[in-house]
């Protein structure tokens, strides 16, 4: 892992590829940290598609990062996440944003032009009351033994649509695996702030190209929303699965299709 100065704090991250590779960036969800993305989409960066510079940050107060409690809060984390790509980026990368980091993404291109984002399960709003959102996930699977039940944390019973054997040891290869009580405070603090100053996003401000994949069973982000906000883009395509909950990269079987297509359509790795 390498750090980072913002100015502020310092965040933490992994790199892979080449550096004169076409730069990715990948923005984590909240509770986890840059594993959750790491895990999930270095695969893809296999054969053909290695020459693109990989980059995972850690947001301040996740993973590896400083643990600023003084700095909380969204504005600052945003602040804090944008000093990171003018520090380690000629150009802007293309972004890929899961949950919260798929609101950064969005709250950023108000600011930074980027080539493309790909947004997985991004809400649209700071305070999860001013979410449209389902009541409760429809289960459209449920394999899990009553002992993998048990193992299983409650996010992910809470959370899942698809509950197998196979979406839990995904789900779980992204749970980091130490207990912080610096990370925790930061992440109740950063929490209680978000809800309190409820951001949105303003789309007449984004020139950049934006994909959504959402699920509709999704309790936590919703879906609804982000096809209101895809329409108020200038270049946006918008995805969403019925079968699909908060976990689509776990979820979806076009999840790894629609990845490499916006891939592509970014331009050669190098």
């Amino acid at each position: 892992m390498k750090k980072f100065d913002t100015g502020q704090t310092w965040m933490s991250y992994a790199a892979a590829g080449p550096e004169k590779g076409r730069p990715v960036m990948f923005l984590h969800g909240v509770t986890v940290d840059h594993l959750s993305m790491k895990n999930t989409f270095e695969p893809y960066f296999r054969g053909a598609n290695c020459g693109y510079r990989r980059v995972y940050p850690d947001f301040p107060g996740h993973g590896a990062s400083d643990c600023p409690l003084g700095r909380a809060n969204m504005r600052a984390l945003l602040e804090d996440t944008a000093a990171f790509i003018r520090g380690n980026f000629e150009e802007p990368p293309a972004l890929v944003g899961y949950s919260l980091g798929g609101f950064v993404a969005l709250k950023l291109a108000e600011q930074i032009r980027f080539p493309s984002l790909f947004l997985i399960a991004p809400p649209v709003r700071t305070n999860k009351a001013s979410i449209t959102r389902p009541s409760a996930v429809t289960l459209i699977t449920d394999e899990l033994t009553q002992a993998q039940k048990k193992t299983a944390d409650t996010r992910y019973l809470a959370l899942a649509a698809k509950r197998t054997a196979e979406t839990l040891k995904r789900y779980n290869s992204g749970v980091p695996g130490d207990f912080s009580p610096g990370r925790l405070t930061y992440q109740t603090l950063l929490a209680r702030s978000a809800a309190g100053d409820n951001l949105g996003i303003r789309p007449a401000s984004i020139e950049s190209s934006t994909t959504f994949l959402v699920g509709q069973q999704d309790t936590l982000s919703g879906y609804r929303d982000q096809f209101k906000l895809s329409t108020k883009l200038k270049n946006s395509e918008y995805h969403s699965f019925y079968d699909c909950g908060h976990f689509l990269p776990h979820e979806c079987g076009q999840f790894e299709s629609l990845f490499r297509e916006w891939l592509r359509l970014g331009g050669p790795a190098a």
